[in-house]
């Protein structure tokens, strides 16, 4: 595996099922179990080697995007019409959005903010009405603040039903594989392309990987 993708010392292994997770640790601290018992789910639910070593490439691969993008943002914005050109010749395009003021997300007063930095819109959280922070938090627990994102009006001091922890859980799911598809297409498939020659089709292998030995029956050929 090439230097560039290889994990470093103390990156850390991360435990799934983290609500579980935190509910075990949280009852250790209680006396409720033991140390061994919480070691023993650490080890059930710990991401593999495979895992752990594709986690580190995302999150490394991410960043470096993250660092060029804004290196790229910042000579748009001091010189926009040169940076196109030369994206152009490159063949390259630009976001959009770095010149295009997109549409409010929600209704509020809250005003879209760019970022200095990455070009990206946020759009800021402002109640339609004022109110105090003991009247705010009164409100929260009665599920009649931030209704945009809250329609049914739930309490927002209670921990998620099982439901709703699936739907996240799916979510991210959903997200992960988004974000893996933009670095393999930002990457050019880690530069390896988006066609197989062999097989004649998208490589999804993570980089670094060799080929496996074939295997005979209970045997690998060498």
């Amino acid at each position: 595996m090439s230097d560039k993708y290889k994990i470093p010392e103390g990156y850390e292994w991360e435990v799934h099922n983290l609500h579980a997770y935190a509910d075990k640790k949280k009852a250790f601290e209680r006396g409720e179990i033991t140390l061994v018992q919480l070691r023993e789910f650490e080890h059930q639910y710990m991401e593999s080697e495979e895992q752990r070593a594709m986690r580190w490439r995302r999150d490394h691969v991410m960043r470096e995007l993250d660092i060029e993008n804004a290196k790229n943002f910042r000579s748009f914005k001091e010189n926009s019409k040169a940076f196109a050109k030369k994206m152009a010749d490159m063949g390259r395009g630009i976001s959009r959005w770095w010149y295009t003021k997109p549409k409010k997300a929600v209704p509020g007063k809250g005003k879209l903010i760019q970022n200095k930095i990455t070009g990206a819109w946020q759009q800021e959280y402002k109640p339609n009405k004022s109110m105090n922070m003991r009247a705010w938090l009164d409100a929260a627990n009665q599920g009649k603040v931030m209704s945009h994102m809250n329609p049914q009006g739930k309490s927002l001091d209670r921990e998620p039903t099982e439901q709703e922890k699936g739907i996240s859980k799916e979510a991210k799911k959903e997200r992960g594989k988004k974000v893996w598809q933009w670095v393999l297409g930002e990457t050019n498939n880690f530069g390896r392309g988006w066609v197989d020659p062999k097989w004649g089709k998208l490589n999804k292998g993570e980089p670094g990987q060799g080929g496996r030995m074939p295997k005979v029956g209970k045997y690998t050929v060498k």
